[in-house]
């Protein structure tokens, strides 16, 4: 049978640090064995989960495609997009470095915070790892703004695990990725089930 639950629900998933003007894999991360991985090749794991999980359930997902020049370049020009296309949320997909123990999803103070809340609260109770999981607001002009702040519906960026962290490094296998990216699908479409402006 056909899930149509998430019917009229329209997500943009992007993993920002890819298919910018100038090459960018994001941080690059040291494991146990030596061998490196990036924050970008995370991402889209977890960003592709997302997607699947979503669109499976009936939601439109709206997620770069470098061939047809969607969700490309600039930031400012993939939120653009996003809007047009008719976005009800922005979901911009990162990996933390710096060695801390916890989830962050960062929104833009004075929104709606009720999305960053739902999946802060997916992640802590998913993830034995996190020590904490916090919805933080982002001021005009921080470290971090420009990925959302020009979005006008809700938009989150994601920065769900520390991959220079050695707790967090488990959550890079890609099962683990996998399983990230449904917890925050999870999230999203609760937010939207039960949290969205009613018309």
């Amino acid at each position: 049978m056909l899930d149509t639950r998430l019917t009229g629900l329209r997500v943009a998933v992007d993993v920002q640090h890819l298919y910018k003007p100038t090459e960018d894999r994001g941080a690059v991360f040291r494991l146990g064995d030596g061998t490196t991985v990036t924050e970008a090749h995370c991402a889209t794991i977890y960003a592709g989960s997302i997607a699947g999980w979503l669109a499976r359930r009936g939601a439109d997902v709206l997620t770069n495609d470098p061939v047809r020049r969607i969700l490309v370049g600039r930031y400012s020009a993939r939120i653009r997009e996003a809007s047009a296309w008719g976005a009800n949320a922005y979901l911009a997909c990162h990996v933390n470095s710096g060695g801390g123990s916890y989830a962050r999803v960062e929104y833009m103070a004075g929104t709606d915070v009720r999305l960053a809340q739902r999946v802060a609260g997916e992640l802590l109770s998913a993830f034995p790892e996190l020590k904490r999981a916090d919805s933080y607001p982002l001021s005009p002009g921080a470290r971090g703004a420009v990925c959302i702040a020009a979005f006008p519906g809700s938009a989150v960026l994601l920065e769900p695990f520390f991959g220079d962290t050695p707790a967090h490094q488990d959550m890079m296998a890609a099962p683990r990725l996998v399983f990230l990216g449904e917890t925050i699908a999870r999230a999203v479409a609760d937010w939207w089930q039960f949290s969205r402006p009613v018309a």
